[in-house]
C-alpha cells in the first residue's frame, strides 16, 4: 500500500456472511465512515491473525480509487479501518 495513512477508526461495514465448507466466512461490502458509503469493488488478500486472546481478520480491499485495510475481531464482532493508501482520499480522514 504506497502512500499510506494509518487510520485505527472503528467503522460499521457491511459485510456478507456465509458458510463456507468447514467454517463460516464474512466480506466486507460497504464502509460507511463520516456520513460517507465507500462500496467495495475487489477483495485483496484476506488473513487470520492473533491479537493477544483475540483473533482477527484482516482485509485488503479497493473501491477502485483507494486501498483499505480493515480488521474484524471476531470476538467482540467489530471492524476497524486500518489504513487508507492513495493520497487524495487519505486527506479527507
Amino acid at each position: 500500500m504506497d502512500n499510506t495513512i494509518q487510520i485505527n477508526r472503528d467503522v460499521n461495514i457491511i459485510a456478507y456472511y456465509f458458510r463456507g465448507k468447514d467454517k463460516p466466512n464474512c466480506f466486507p461490502k460497504r464502509m460507511d465512515i463520516d456520513g460517507r458509503q465507500i462500496t467495495f469493488t475487489e477483495t485483496g488478500l484476506q488473513h487470520p491473525t492473533q491479537k493477544g486472546k483475540r483473533m482477527v481478520h484482516v482485509f485488503d480491499m479497493t473501491d477502485g480509487k483507494a486501498d483499505y485495510r480493515l480488521e474484524f475481531d471476531a470476538e467482540v464482532l467489530s471492524w476497524k479501518l486500518v489504513a487508507i493508501s492513495d493520497s487524495d482520499h487519505a486527506a479527507v480522514y
